[in-house]
C-alpha cells in the first residue's frame, strides 16, 4: 500500500496514512468552524490502523466528553478528530480522522458529501453538486 504523509503547518508533528482515504467529507458543524477557524472543515478517515503519528506529538482537547481534536502544540494546526464510541449512532473508534488539507497533497482527496449544512454559514454557497445532509 502506498504511504502518504501529512503534518502541520510549522512541520512540528507529521503523520502517515497507508492508502488513499476510504471516506472524505465538508463538516459544516458550528464545532469545527470554531476549532479551525473556518466556514467548514474537509475531514478525511482510514482505519486506525492505518494511521500513525510519525513525528512530533498531538495536543488534544477534549471539549465533548469522548470527543478529542488533536492539534500541533506548537502552531495550532488542527491535526485530528477523534471518538472514543458512538457519534450519532455510529461507531468512530475504528477510524482515524484528519484534516484533508493536512496531507502534503490534498488533492488526493475527494470529498463525496457536505455535513452539518444545518450549521451552515449563510454566506457559503454550496454549487459543487455533493450531497448535503443537515447533520452527519
Amino acid at each position: 500500500m502506498k504511504k502518504l504523509n501529512g503534518g502541520c503547518y510549522c512541520g512540528a508533528v507529521r503523520f502517515q496514512i497507508l492508502g488513499p482515504p476510504v471516506w472524505s467529507g465538508h463538516c459544516h458543524c458550528r464545532s469545527c468552524q470554531l476549532a479551525l477557524g473556518g466556514a467548514f472543515v474537509t475531514w478525511a478517515k482510514v482505519a486506525a490502523s492505518d494511521f500513525a503519528i510519525t513525528k512530533g506529538k498531538l495536543k488534544t482537547i477534549e471539549k465533548s466528553p469522548g470527543i478529542r481534536r488533536g492539534f500541533c502544540g506548537d502552531c495550532g494546526t488542527t491535526l485530528t478528530y477523534s471518538a472514543q464510541g458512538e457519534v450519532d449512532g455510529q461507531d468512530w473508534s475504528a477510524d482515524a480522522w484528519f484534516s484533508a488539507v493536512a496531507l502534503d497533497d490534498p488533492s488526493i482527496v475527494e470529498p463525496s458529501t457536505h455535513v452539518y449544512v444545518s450549521h451552515q454559514q449563510p454566506w457559503i454557497k454550496l454549487a459543487d453538486g455533493l450531497p448535503v445532509f443537515q447533520e452527519f
